[in-house]
């Protein structure tokens, strides 16, 4: 069995000064990035189609530029339990980024088996974010609130969209570049 997921790395061109230190304490050490479709379980022996369905959707893709410029200006809190509290700053409505990761639910349409259930949920109702703060719990969230500033607008691009395919869903397996394929926009 394996695990895959699609994010976008979305580069920070603009950022508050606080936002990197705030995610040193709050998050774990992901680089920026939009999940696109979040974690899903899969037969090793299908990790071959979802490479070959992506290099296809890539190769076709016309987006202008060859880039998607996002403004995050929302800030969007997400209790799904006492232990388990996000903090992200949402994005501003963007057809591009909606649109591709669509067109990337679409042709992968047959894995739908997510690690976790309610990831099939952030999948089918996508809100452009990234996050800045996870797994906290009520106590470390309150801290969190302290620390936030009141101007937390950024500004990203996104050039390039990122397939993990790891044997344990681990924040080193994820960041580990040859678990990575690369695919320009």
């Amino acid at each position: 069995m394996k695990i895959f997921a699609i994010y976008a790395k979305v580069e920070l061109i603009k950022k508050p000064e606080w936002l990197d230190d705030f995610r040193i304490k709050y998050d774990k050490p992901y680089p920026y990035h939009l999940t696109l479709k979040p974690s899903t379980i899969v037969e090793d022996s299908e990790v071959s189609d979802i490479k070959n369905r992506l290099e296809k959707l890539f190769s076709n893709l016309e987006i202008p530029e060859h880039k998607i410029l996002l403004e995050f200006n929302s800030l969007n809190v997400r209790h799904d339990t006492a232990s388990d509290i996000c903090v992200m700053i949402n994005s501003n409505k963007n057809d591009e980024i909606i649109k591709l990761q669509k067109e990337i639910l679409s042709v992968l349409d047959k894995y739908k088996n997510y690690r976790k259930e309610k990831y099939k949920g952030y999948a089918e109702n996508f809100t452009p974010h990234i996050t800045i703060g996870r797994d906290l719990n009520e106590e470390s969230y309150q801290q969190a609130l302290k620390k936030l500033e009141k101007d937390y607008t950024c500004e990203g691009i996104i050039e390039e969209v990122v397939l993990v395919v790891m044997n344990n869903a681990t924040v080193a397996e994820y960041n580990d570049p040859s678990n990575q394929t690369f695919y320009k926009i």
